[in-house]
């Protein structure tokens, strides 16, 4: 009896997945709504790969410097200082590229909170400073990203439009969000170029049946080709398209990026500064930049040589004050860096004790770290010198076509839906 009870149990209903037309459906719409973010991101990112060149063509005299003998940026940080008593500036790059300026990016502070004041009555219309970086002579000013002050702020303006539509902190959450619709459709696009399944077994090799979605028919009707251009042009760019996506999440959404990264056994830098916020900034810490500096470059070798490695003369050093997490963070170049300024191996530690709190790798400890560091190099093209350059440039305009040519297929095909009613109706 108690045999045929069990027995007569129901087995567990199996899942059915949404079918072919649901994804088709998800696809178009995250498509359209994606269409103008990808096509603003796809134009601006084919010219930041040249960022730096750009910048020099439209403000050499912002960019360019004319200056011999060696530079000293922690005393020319103090003379600026001298200069702007309300300022704060906290970032500082240590080491200078011969003919270049030194940039410095000023913040001003309220007296009374310490915290940083936003531009306003009372506040310069400006916050980045060019000056020599051996004398410490002013070259120009600019307010970063202000595209009303002409040229000399085109590239941050483009810059800005990349990553927010130059809509500020609104537009940076609306790209991540974006961007996390991007990478999930991908995986939606590439699943749409495979061949649908047949009701019976098919006689001719997948690969043979999923041939077509990888090729472009040139002599064809416009359509075709705006359809081929899209699905074989998503299919040959699918891997760094995914690439693209995934590593803007983690710059706009870091909320969704690190607890996922973490998942895989990630280790974010950005949570050392992040999880140690104090109550009230220290704008006024006991190491002061120089004690900092020679403090940083001491961490740096004791955990440089705990790994085998020592720091390179030849790459990028800079630090950076935390006052909100009473930190000092000391970037240097090691050989676990992947870019190719340097400058990506950092150690961050008490900007009063000096005390070590934290030491981030770019490659070579953590798997996960490793990967994500790639990918945020591979975004900004940092690396494989000038040959991946010219690809990012020609991949930003390819994501621009994809968009256009995604939007063109929906309209074709929601005119001809409407032609069918019109003549259904007569």
């Amino acid at each position: 009896m108690a045999s045929t009870a069990q027995g007569s149990l129901a087995q567990p209903r199996r899942i059915a997945l949404p079918g072919r037309a649901f994804w088709v459906v998800v696809h178009r719409w995250a498509g359209l709504t994606l269409a103008l973010f990808l096509a603003v991101a796809g134009l601006t990112g084919s010219l930041l790969p040249w960022i730096e060149e750009l910048e020099a063509a439209t403000a050499p005299e912002l960019h360019n410097s004319r200056w011999t003998g060696t530079p000293d940026p922690l005393r020319v940080r103090e003379q600026v200082l001298a200069r702007h008593p309300g300022a704060s500036l906290d970032f500082l790059p240590l080491s200078v590229e011969p003919g270049k300026a030194l940039r410095l990016h000023l913040h001003w502070l309220d007296p009374k909170t310490g915290l940083e004041r936003e531009h306003g009555t009372g506040v310069p219309d400006w916050d980045d400073l060019f000056l020599n970086p051996v004398t410490g002579e002013e070259q120009g000013r600019r307010e970063w990203g202000n595209i009303g002050q002409g040229t000399k702020n085109l590239m941050p303006f483009l810059y800005r439009l990349h990553y927010s539509l130059a809509l500020g902190t609104i537009g940076t959450l609306a790209f991540g969000i974006a961007a996390l619709v991007w990478t999930v459709d991908c995986f939606v696009g590439f699943y749409l170029t495979l061949p649908p399944k047949t009701p019976k077994p098919a006689r001719t090799p997948f690969l043979e049946r999923w041939r077509p979605s990888w090729r472009v028919r040139w002599k064809s009707t416009p359509y075709k080709l705006n359809f081929d251009l899209h699905r074989a042009g998503g299919l040959w760019l699918w891997p760094l398209l995914l690439v693209f996506a995934w590593s803007s999440v983690s710059f706009n959404l870091p909320q969704v990026h690190v607890p996922v990264m973490q998942a895989l056994g990630g280790e974010d830098a950005r949570l050392v500064l992040l999880e140690n916020t104090l109550p009230a900034p220290r704008n006024a810490p006991t190491l002061d930049f120089r004690a900092a500096t020679e403090r940083g470059r001491e961490l740096a070798e004791l955990e440089a040589m705990k790994q085998g490695l020592f720091p390179l003369e030849e790459g990028e050093t800079w630090i950076w004050h935390v006052p909100t997490s009473g930190m000092y963070v000391y970037g240097f170049t090691t050989a676990a860096d992947i870019g190719h300024h340097g400058g990506g191996t950092r150690v961050a530690f008490d900007s009063n004790s000096g005390e070590l709190k934290a030491v981030d790798w770019p490659s070579g400890v953590n798997g996960t770290n490793t990967f994500s560091n790639w990918l945020t190099a591979l975004h900004m093209a940092q690396v494989f010198g000038l040959p991946y350059r010219v690809f990012v440039s020609a991949l930003g305009l390819m994501v621009t076509v994809l968009s256009v040519t995604g939007v063109v297929i929906w309209l074709k095909k929601r005119s001809a839906r409407a032609g069918r009613a019109l003549r259904k109706a007569g």
